[in-house]
């Protein structure tokens, strides 16, 4: 690392930024998607494709620290041992890491070549996919990033409140092909527990807005369990006892996930234990469907 860190010019820098992605990405990362990642300037609303920079660039910067599988096209840590040096509390290497890659996702996710919306096809959906590489890895981790982050970006909020592009991202999310998914910014806060960005929205969205498939952000942040965002939207009038989605309501859904914290949330506020809809029946019959 110090070798790393007494290269000239703006080798060592990059080599922070390529690490970090390296060490906190939430899946392995492919080289196109890193190298797309190195060529976000944030603030920007276009790729400038001149600075997308060459693998050998990349493996230079942090030599001999990577490695790039030939069959994979994975780029990756040379060996276990070096993950967990990186992982050590007695120095945090990357400290803004996780503020940095979130800015990087959503910036990425907010370019303009995505205000066009929903993809109508799956040959249109799938020639996005291909043509930006990093898509799929911003639209289903940028979430994750951003609730591990030590503060909430501006950049964040942005997105989200941008109707089309956060739309677009959930069709990323879901890969599904429709013309009306009808998921906002505060769907995908919820969805990804993210709720700095929840508290921000409250009042510019509306709280118990329904997508396609009938769920609103408290089913959301029910169904995975995030106990800050329910208790937030709980906490400013969300209905308990909306209906819809696949489990039925937020409650048969938390029961079904497990989420025992959420579930007394929930039963706080009057949430129906005896409210019978959708594929499992009620809170009690969901919760023992999960344990088979």
């Amino acid at each position: 690392m110090d070798r790393i860190q007494c290269q000239k010019g703006d080798l060592p820098r990059d080599a922070m930024l390529i690490l970090s992605w390296i060490v906190y990405a939430k899946r392995p990362i492919t080289v196109p998607e890193l190298q797309h990642a190195l060529a976000v300037d944030i603030g920007k609303h276009a790729l400038d494709e001149s600075n997308i920079p060459p693998v050998n660039h990349i493996v230079k910067a942090c030599a001999p620290l990577v490695t790039v599988d030939e069959e994979s096209n994975i780029i990756r840590l040379v060996h276990y041992t070096a993950q967990e040096y990186f992982e050590r509390p007695q120095k945090n290497w990357f400290p803004n890491a996780e503020t940095d890659i979130t800015k990087i996702c959503v910036t990425y996710l907010s370019l303009s070549i995505f205000e066009s919306g929903l993809c109508q096809t799956d040959y249109e959906f799938k020639q996005r996919l291909e043509s930006n590489p990093l898509y799929n890895y911003a639209a289903h981790n940028w979430g994750h990033h951003a609730r591990q982050a030590l503060t909430l970006c501006e950049e964040v909020v942005n997105f989200l409140e941008c109707e089309i592009k956060a739309e677009a991202a959930s069709q990323a999310l879901m890969g599904v092909i429709t013309s009306d998914l009808r998921m906002k910014g505060m769907h995908l806060a919820a969805y990804f527990g993210v709720h700095e960005a929840i508290n921000v929205m409250l009042g510019s969205q509306y709280l118990d807005s329904k997508d396609r498939y009938g769920q609103t952000p408290l089913y959301l942040a029910a169904e995975n369990g995030h106990e800050k965002v329910v208790e937030l939207l709980l906490g400013n009038g969300a209905d308990v006892n909306a209906q819809g989605g696949d489990f039925g309501n937020a409650l048969q859904a938390a029961s079904y996930g497990g989420h025992e914290k959420v579930v007394e949330l929930l039963l706080g506020k009057g949430a129906d234990v005896n409210a019978q809809r959708g594929n499992y029946g009620n809170a009690l019959q969901a919760a023992a469907q999960q344990e088979r």
